[in-house]
């Protein structure tokens, strides 16, 4: 309880903030530095304290050369959660940062389906194959469907939209919708944000499947672009019904 009431004489504000959460500790090869985020901290420089807390005053690291490179993802408020990169080339100055409390909530985006293309249907065009549906499976084919992944406290992660993919699966459904990834868990590694889809057992223990690596391209307050295998995804922040 000391430590605690340390660390919150040390990094104070009256903004309302997202519940403090735990990320995992780095693994090996990682070299996320955790931290939380102290008063005084401006576009030029970040002040934090370590996190875990080892009793330590704040430390302070330049952060104007992140800011420059569009490497500050989200916002740094008093008492937020962050991951960072140091400059390993001068340690005085930080290469990126991730408010990673910015990072919770549910983030969706919009698909449109496909037609599903059926044996006999070589060699004819899309728009032939179109003009010979019926109107109510076009119309379908406007309609788009929501999907995303939850990020939760602990690292833990929730797939929106899976059902999605029970549709898809079904060989007499015309439409068909892109597979939607199960993600489970999350953390944040060299800068990188992991997503891992898993599955639960007959025993009930989660196993890894496969993970993604996703690049930050742009996190704000109800927007997330991530780059996944070269590829720009980007996402809206949906309302979590928990909050």
């Amino acid at each position: 309880m000391m430590i605690v009431a340390m660390m919150a004489m040390g990094c104070t504000s009256s903004q309302k903030r997202k519940p403090v959460f735990e990320m995992p500790r780095s693994a090996v090869g990682d070299s996320t530095i955790y931290g939380l985020v102290c008063d005084g901290t401006n576009d030029s420089i970040l002040v934090y304290l370590s996190d875990p807390y080892d009793g330590s005053d704040p430390d302070t690291l330049s952060i104007l050369e992140a800011y420059k490179a569009h490497k500050v993802f989200g916002l740094l408020r008093v008492g937020d959660k962050l991951a960072m990169l140091r400059d390993t080339a001068d340690t005085s100055r930080v290469n990126m940062v991730v408010v990673t409390q910015d990072l919770l909530g549910q983030w969706c985006r919009k698909m449109l389906p496909k037609l599903r293309r059926k044996p006999g249907m070589e060699g004819i065009s899309e728009e032939a194959v179109l003009a010979q549906l019926p109107d109510s499976i076009q119309q379908l084919l406007k309609q788009e469907k929501e999907y995303g992944f939850s990020l939760k406290i602990d690292s833990a992660a929730l797939p929106i939209g899976f059902q999605l993919n029970i549709s898809s699966e079904n060989e007499d459904n015309p439409l068909v919708y892109d597979r939607v990834k199960l993600y489970r868990q999350w953390c944040i590694n060299n800068g990188k944000l992991l997503l891992t889809e898993a599955y639960t057992d007959s025993l009930g223990v989660q196993r890894a499947v496969a993970t993604d690596t996703a690049e930050l391209v742009l996190l704000a307050r109800d927007s997330l672009v991530l780059r996944i295998a070269g590829e720009e995804q980007g996402f809206y922040r949906k309302a979590d019904s928990e909050e």
